[in-house]
């Protein structure tokens, strides 16, 4: 008989109980393909889109989601060069990643220093990536006054540390105090709720941001647009003032859509503002990209200079349950699933 292995599948959009663990054989790596044997899961907000059929590329069910794993190499396809049995790696596979192992295409998976935990590694790639693009596409320099939301999430976590790393100001912006201390640590210099945002702008920076680096939308939108300078740059890298215990609500996402307000493209000719969408679904485009900014975070990392916040862990048995408490919007640093 084939080797066999456990998947998590999605037959069916919807919430996490669409979720379906069940045995399948081990996938095989085709060729310029890196069979993974995973060690943990980290798991992002895109993957609570995916399960709901609403983010950009997801496969048709039945399938099997997960953006992000660690683990080692347990064999390669033709023409892989620089990865071999047993070596150590993080791997971004976009979708089929909530699997004891995955095929990945080898572009997209990275070795990481020997020794390395791997649990610790499955909440670095997709948020030091993310918070790559973020600086990058917003030109971030030294000085410049800039916003974070959902700051003491996953991404936010690790914005704050390249953030820092630029030497640039920084206010983070929380749902609650029990999360202020994070974000100081991380580099935040200043901390508020959001209810409180428009006023400590106004006392650390004279009202006006450079940049804003923003996962939630909707109507923390348009309130921090108003307040974005002349010649500032917005970056919306995520909608989860959408989400909902099944993914996506419905009425919820039409409520913040509306609140975020009408914006005319001339406005931004007349401000010199600008706004950027991103979202990693782009990777597979841009592997050239992709390899130079993880080699550069990995130095980072190795250095001292950055490192994954992990949140709460749950075994692989309880995949759903991870879901639903990144869904509850209450959780810290990065929810990784342990598949031991």
């Amino acid at each position: 008989m084939p080797a066999a292995s456990r998947a998590w599948f999605v037959d069916r959009y919807g919430g996490p109980e669409r979720l379906v663990l069940r045995e399948r054989p081990d996938p095989r790596p085709g060729p310029g393909e890196v069979l993974v044997r995973t060690a943990a899961i980290g798991l992002n907000f895109a993957d609570l889109f995916v399960r709901a059929g609403a983010y950009p590329r997801t496969p048709r069910p039945p399938f099997v989601p997960g953006m992000e794993v660690s683990g080692v190499v347990e064999a390669v396809g033709e023409g892989v060069a620089g990865l071999v049995p047993g070596r150590p790696v993080v791997a971004i596979p976009l979708f089929g990643g909530h699997a004891e192992k995955v095929a990945v295409p080898a572009a997209r998976v990275f070795p990481i220093p020997e020794g390395t935990d791997l649990v610790e590694a499955a909440a670095f790639a997709v948020v030091f990536l993310t918070a790559w693009y973020v600086c990058a596409r917003a030109e971030v320099a030294a000085g410049e006054r800039v916003v974070v939301t959902a700051a003491a999430g996953g991404v936010g976590t690790a914005l704050l540390q390249v953030l820092r790393a630029r030497r640039a100001r920084t206010l983070a912006l929380v749902g609650s105090p029990s999360k202020f201390e994070l974000c100081r640590s991380l580099g935040a210099g200043e901390v508020a709720p959001y209810d409180d945002a428009e006023r400590r702008l106004d006392g650390a920076f004279g009202g006006r941001a450079d940049v804003v680096a923003d996962a939630i939308g909707g109507r923390i939108f348009r309130r921090l647009w108003r307040r974005l300078d002349r010649g500032g740059r917005y970056v919306l890298f995520g909608f989860a003032a959408a989400s909902g215990t099944r993914g996506v609500a419905k009425l919820t996402a039409i409520r913040e859509l509306l609140g975020m307000g009408f914006l005319s493209p001339y406005s931004l000719v007349q401000s010199c503002r600008s706004l950027v969408g991103f979202n990693l679904s782009l990777l597979p485009d841009r592997t050239g990209e992709l390899r130079r900014a993880a080699e550069e975070l990995v130095g980072l990392w190795k250095a001292g200079t950055i490192r994954p916040i992990l949140g709460p862990r749950f075994p692989f048995d309880r995949l759903p349950d991870a879901h639903r408490a990144l869904a509850g919007r209450g959780t810290t640093g990065k929810v990784v699933v342990d598949v031991g």
